[in-house]
């Protein structure tokens, strides 16, 4: 089906649905090892299935903890379930519950602070050798 042959059906007020565009087995596998890589790769990372539209086709949104994300192509909504259940991921309609803050936060360049072990207080009823504060050393007794 041509373009023309599209164009005519429009005008006509039909509505012809494309044909899937039949993915070749090596850009499905790199699709593949993209998502796994991401998800190897960072902390704390959600899944959001975008629905198809007239200008993209259904995508898989992975997004991590600190808002960095990464969207790929799939077949379909139970393709996609597929991947996360394999990959332990949640998966979310983004069309329902919407994107997260964090996604914008990081292209704005905000990045979350994290916070360390040496930003903890000292656990309760640790010794007092792990109690003892950060700093010079008690001076020497006479």
């Amino acid at each position: 089906m041509g373009f023309s042959d599209r164009l005519r059906a429009w005008f006509k007020g039909e509505t012809m649905r494309a044909a899937p565009s039949p993915s070749t087995d090596k850009s499905s596998r790199t699709t593949m090892r993209d998502l796994e890589e991401f998800v190897g790769s960072r902390e704390g990372v959600e899944a959001y299935l975008e629905p198809r539209t007239a200008i993209y086709s259904t995508t898989l949104l992975l997004v991590a903890d600190d808002g960095e994300y990464l969207r790929r192509p799939v077949r379909d909504r139970a393709h996609a379930a597929e991947f996360c259940t394999k990959a332990n991921l949640p998966l979310y309609d983004a069309a329902k519950v919407g994107y997260p803050r964090r996604m914008k936060d990081y292209d704005r360049g905000v990045r979350p602070r994290r916070l360390g072990l040496d930003d903890m207080p000292p656990w309760p009823g640790a010794s007092d050798d792990d109690a003892t504060p950060p700093g010079p050393p008690p001076a020497p007794r006479d």
